[in-house]
C-alpha cells in the first residue's frame, strides 16, 4: 500500500512541475494608434477635409477641387442660395475671396454683408464697392445690414446695397465725416498744404457726389452735415435720409 501511495505521488509531482514549467499564454492587447485631426478633432484622414499647407477646409462635392474663402466669418442660408459675409474690416482681398467663392456656386443668387466697422481705408471701400456693382450688373443681390455700427468706409460699403435691400436696425449707429490726412511732425512747403487740399477736396467731392446718388440728401447737403464734423443717425433715423430701406427682415 505504501508502494502504491509512494507511485502515487511521485506521479502527482511530476504532473505539476510538467505544468508549472508550461509557459503561459500572454493576452495579446492589440493597439491601435488614433491620428486626431488638428482642427476638426475627428478621426478621420486630414486630407479628407483640408488642404495643406494652410489647413483651409475643402468643400463638399462636387467643389471638392475649392476651398472656404478666408473671410472674417462666412455662412450659407436657405438651403445654399444665400451667402452671408460678416465685414469689419474694410480689406477688399477678403470680400475678393467671398465672391471667388461665389463665382463657383451658381445656385447662390444672393449675398447678404454684414457690416459692423468702424471704417479703414477709402481706396479700399471703392474696391469693395466694385466688386459688388459687378455682381449687381450680373443680377446678384447684394444686400447690406447693419446690426452695431458701420462708419466711415464702412458706410460707404452699407450705403452701397441694392436698392431696397439696405436694412438698419432701430439702435444701429452709422457716421460719416470729412476725410482727413494727419503726419506727425511733418515738414512741408505752403505749396504742398495746398496740393493736399486740393486732393482730399476732391476725394471729399467724389464721396459726397456717391452718397447723393445713394440717399435723398443732395451733394451740398453732405457737404455741408460733415462740414468740420461728423454726421451720425441710429437705424431709426437711417430711413428719413434714405440710407436706410428699413429694419433687417
Amino acid at each position: 500500500m505504501k508502494k502504491i501511495l509512494s507511485v502515487f505521488l511521485i506521479f502527482g509531482l511530476l504532473v505539476s512541475q510538467v505544468f508549472a514549467e508550461t509557459p503561459q499564454k500572454e493576452e495579446v492587447v492589440s493597439k491601435v494608434e488614433v491620428n486626431y485631426c488638428p482642427k476638426t478633432k475627428l478621426t478621420d484622414s486630414c486630407m479628407m477635409c483640408h488642404v495643406v499647407p494652410d489647413w483651409t477646409l475643402k468643400e463638399k462635392e462636387p467643389y471638392s477641387n475649392r476651398v472656404f474663402p478666408k473671410t472674417t466669418t462666412m455662412f450659407l442660408e436657405d438651403e445654399g442660395k444665400t451667402a452671408v459675409v460678416l465685414v469689419t474690416n474694410i480689406e477688399s482681398p477678403e470680400i475678393e475671396g467671398f465672391f471667388e467663392y461665389v463665382k463657383w456656386h451658381p445656385e447662390i443668387n444672393k449675398c447678404i454683408f454684414e457690416i459692423h466697422s468702424p471704417g479703414g481705408s477709402l481706396f479700399e471701400a471703392w474696391r469693395i464697392v466694385g466688386l459688388m456693382n459687378f455682381w449687381k450688373a450680373k443680377g446678384m443681390i447684394v444686400e447690406t445690414r447693419c446690426y452695431g455700427f458701420a462708419a466711415s468706409a464702412g458706410f460707404i460699403v452699407f450705403l452701397n446695397g441694392t436698392p431696397g435691400h439696405r436694412f438698419a436696425s432701430p439702435t444701429a449707429e452709422l457716421m460719416w465725416h470729412e476725410l482727413y490726412s494727419f503726419a506727425f511732425f511733418k515738414i512741408s512747403r505752403p505749396s504742398d498744404v495746398e496740393d493736399e487740399a486740393v486732393i482730399l477736396r476732391h476725394l471729399q467731392d467724389t464721396a459726397s457726389t456717391y452718397l447723393a446718388k445713394r440717399s435723398i440728401l443732395t451733394k451740398e447737403e453732405w457737404d455741408e452735415k460733415v462740414r468740420k464734423k461728423e454726421f451720425w443717425c441710429n437705424g431709426a433715423e437711417a430711413t428719413n435720409f434714405g440710407i436706410s430701406d428699413g429694419i433687417p427682415k
